[in-house]
């Protein structure tokens, strides 16, 4: 009688932990390409002179949040043996101060003139504005099939004085601005 209670109580346990994982949230889009942010950080050299001694790495929005919270929550996280520091910016000139640079869906028809004003400056430019890569930025995410995945304009990154790491570079859906063309 006893073991027959216990297989009940067990199989009752399993069952609740089963479902209670079943109905864990999965992560958001904004929650997933939050995290490729951070990992690109991790991927990509910034030149000598723009990422100083002891500094944070300097994670920054320009336009409206369609993160939700999602990059605050990286604030202080270790990358490259720096802590990030998140900041959302209402300016280009704001923009300048940041090692990364994730360009929102509201400012769609300032693209031109934040990709020239960030052209050379060091700044990492991601966006998930489509053909975002395609027009000069330097990481444009992506969905497809239900996946965030990217693109890198490898001429922007080289203008910019950055450089992204083979593994980086094998990883993305496409690689613009190489002798080769897109792959």
């Amino acid at each position: 009688m006893i073991r027959h209670l216990c297989r009940h109580v067990l199989a009752l346990i399993v069952g609740l932990a089963g479902s209670s994982l079943m109905a864990a949230p999965q992560p958001g889009e904004y929650q997933i390409k939050a995290a490729y942010l951070i990992n690109f950080a991790r991927y990509v050299e910034w030149p000598a002179g723009r990422l100083s001694a002891g500094a944070g790495l300097r994670l920054c929005l320009l336009g409206r949040d369609p993160f939700g919270g999602s990059l605050l929550a990286l604030e202080g996280r270790p990358v490259q043996g720096r802590g990030v520091r998140f900041r959302q910016v209402d300016s280009l000139d704001q923009a300048l101060e940041c090692h990364i640079v994730f360009v929102s869906g509201s400012e769609e028809r300032r693209l031109g003139l934040i990709l020239r004003g960030l052209s050379g400056r060091g700044v990492l430019s991601v966006s998930d504005i489509e053909g975002f890569a395609e027009a000069g930025g330097g990481i444009g995410m992506v969905t497809e099939d239900d996946r965030v995945r990217f693109d890198i304009n490898q001429a922007a990154l080289t203008r910019d004085g950055l450089r992204a790491s083979s593994q980086l570079l094998r990883l993305g859906r496409q690689v613009f601005g190489t002798e080769r063309g897109p792959r």
